[in-house]
Parts: structure tokens; sequence; C-alpha cells
């Protein structure tokens, strides 16, 4: 019981570190490029990087999605070995 807590506190966590990284380090680009070579293009790196939090969040879902549909044909194999032992 602990440890599905666990797993579902650390996708949580995954999650969201997925999602803020990629904004945070395209706003700091932003900031480095217009306060160093006055170049404003804050929006359109904030939006990509928006983007790939998406993109990364989606495909870190898709895998563990994943990961429990392989896992359910197991359970439900024991389920039946125990089933004929009774």
């Amino acid at each position: 019981m602990k440890q599905e807590v666990f797993k579902t506190w650390s996708l949580v966590l995954q999650l969201g570190i997925s999602i803020l990284v990629p904004i945070l380090v395209l706003v700091a680009i932003g900031w480095f490029l217009k306060e160093k070579m006055g170049i404003d293009i804050m929006l359109i790196l904030v939006i990509l990087g928006m983007l790939s939090g998406v993109r990364n969040t989606y495909v870190i879902l898709k895998s563990h999605l994943d990961s429990i549909k392989k896992a359910k044909p197991k359970e439900s194999e024991l389920l039946a070995k125990h089933k004929k032992s009774i």
C-alpha cells in the first residue's frame, strides 16, 4: 500500500518537474537574449517551453500507462493460478 502511494507521488512530482523545467529554462534564455542582445522573443520561448512540457508529460504518462497495461495480465494470471489451486 505504501509503495503504491510512493509511486503515485513520485509520478506527480516527475510530471510537475517535466512541465516546469523546460518553461523555466526557456524563460531564462529569453531573459538573457533580451538583456544582453536586445532580442525580445520571450513570448515565443514561453509558448515553446509550454509545448515542450506538455510533450514531456504525454511521454511520461504514456509510458506509465503502458507499464500498467503490461502488469495487469500478470495479475490476472496469478489470480487464475490461485483459483485453480483452490
